[in-house]
């Protein structure tokens, strides 16, 4: 029988018992149990359905027509006890998601608090995942499925059913980083702090994993977030574990050292706009010449205090200029006689200062240039007679 066939019939018996003409209670009877029956085969095979949406491949337009239709489908379970939305996110079928969570949470599919089973515990496959984090786990190419993924994604923001605090409670970062790069970068910026978020106490945060994983590719797109949102600090470069492991250790430990000025040189030297020497000189001292040779353009930059790099080092205290002392003896007069544009120290006055002032140091600048004493002389007389004035 086909469906105008079968639609023929209904219409037949209702105008019939709507007329009267036909009164047989038993028969009308049997009629509606054997449609209800029709009906809970027609909501399962729906059911069955959108658990299928990746192969038929409907209209999105069309799965919200039969889940408001038959809104039981979004409970039909497969034979693993999956939910359609759970399969839609696990498989090439994630454009449907958002409708199956905006209809699921006025029906309180997956149960309360799940929103519509985007939270829904998916416990069959063994790994203790809800259904957004398999949404933002399975790998993309780095084409368009991670970006059908990030679609699907903003999606669920705009709707409300993504909310920043899940990023770091579900650990979405750390569950996408492998290979998703669109869906890594709109989560870090969203929520740059989960680069730091740990699984454990005593774990090593996000970063520091990425930093020590073989996975090429996400290593160089934290590198470029830190240097893009963290430039004031040298990225996330010099950033410590509970053991005080920096990430740039974890870089050289995994990679060694060439390996991991490599990674730094392909992200830094495109634009060769970023001071790396300022943060080098000062925090890793010990690696300085290495890098001089990766990164010569480097060296004449300032960094966005307007700092030169002989100027940051000695911002930095005596103890790290000393550590550098190949800068303090290339300091050039025009250099000794120019003022930090911060601390508007001189560099001779710079080397004083602190618990580990160098005097000696101190006293060498000043015999190079002993006119910076009379320019702080002249400097101070101008600013009595201002305020004598005033």
């Amino acid at each position: 029988m086909n469906i105008s066939t079968l639609q023929s019939n209904l219409d037949f018996i209702k105008n019939l018992y709507f007329r009267e003409e036909w009164k047989d209670e038993k028969c009308r009877n049997e009629i509606l149990e054997a449609l209800e029956e029709a009906n809970e085969k027609i909501e399962k095979a729906f059911g069955d359905s959108l658990q299928r949406l990746y192969d038929h491949k409907p209209s999105v337009e069309a799965v919200e027509k039969v889940v408001k239709k038959f809104p039981s489908t979004l409970s039909c379970e497969n034979e693993i006890g999956g939910l359609p939305i759970q399969r839609a996110a696990a498989s090439a079928g994630c454009e449907y998601v958002p409708i199956l969570a905006k209809e699921g949470m006025r029906h309180e599919v997956g149960g309360e608090n799940t929103r519509g089973g985007l939270l829904k515990i998916d416990l069959l496959r063994n790994k203790g995942l809800n259904t957004l984090q398999w949404l933002v786990r399975v790998r993309g190419d780095g084409g368009d499925r991670d970006a059908k993924r990030l679609r699907v994604m903003k999606e669920l923001w705009n709707l409300g059913l993504l909310v920043k605090n899940y990023i770091q409670e579900y650990k979405l970062l750390r569950q996408s980083w492998r290979l998703n790069k669109k869906r890594v970068e709109y989560l870090i910026s969203w929520d740059l702090n989960a680069l730091f978020e740990t699984t454990r106490v005593g774990d090593k945060p996000l970063i520091h994993c990425i930093s020590s994983s073989k996975c090429e590719e996400s290593i160089a797109m934290v590198l470029k977030a830190g240097f893009d949102y963290f430039s004031n600090i040298g990225g996330l470069l010099f950033t410590e574990d509970d053991h005080g492991t920096t990430v740039f250790d974890c870089l050289c430990n995994k990679h060694g050292m060439e390996k991991a000025t490599s990674f730094l040189h392909d992200v830094l030297s495109p634009k060769r706009d970023y001071p790396i020497l300022h943060h080098i000189f000062v925090k890793a001292p010990q690696h300085k010449d290495i890098f001089m040779k990766k990164f010569p353009w480097a060296y004449h930059l300032k960094d966005n205090s307007g700092r030169t790099l002989q100027q940051a080092v000695l911002a930095a205290g005596p103890d790290v200029m000393n550590a550098n002392d190949i800068l303090l003896a290339t300091l050039t007069d025009n250099q000794i006689q120019t003022k930090d544009p911060i601390t508007t120290l001189y560099p001779f006055a710079a080397m004083a200062v602190g618990e580990n002032a160098d005097l000696e140091q101190c006293y060498y600048l000043l015999r190079r240039q002993p006119s910076v004493m009379d320019k702080r002389s002249r400097a101070g007389t101008i600013h009595r007679r201002k305020r004598r004035k005033l």
